[in-house]
């Protein structure tokens, strides 16, 4: 008698458990956001990024480049790079 209240107390115990894990999941509903609308305080653009030009010349025959920051305002290669000779 006391083996089959076992039986009987784990088997329910063990539903129990089973039903609490077994939960139906459901998707929560989106309620719909207003839009919201942004206005330029500056309507001139503004860069974030550094502006990289290239800069070109010719020194002794020789086409050489070097990188100048519009942004900032200074050379960003030390030195000037020889790209090629013209003939």
């Amino acid at each position: 008698m006391r083996t089959l209240r076992k039986v009987i107390a784990g088997t329910c115990a063990s539903l129990l458990m089973a039903a609490t894990l077994c939960t139906a999941a459901q998707a929560a509903e989106i309620s719909p956001q207003p839009e919201e609308t942004f206005q330029a305080v500056n309507s001139g653009i503004q860069p974030y990024a550094d502006v990289i030009v290239n800069k070109y010349r010719m020194y002794n025959g020789k086409l050489q480049k070097r990188r100048w920051n519009e942004t900032r305002g200074y050379w960003v290669d030390p030195y000037w790079i020889t790209i090629g000779t013209v003939s």
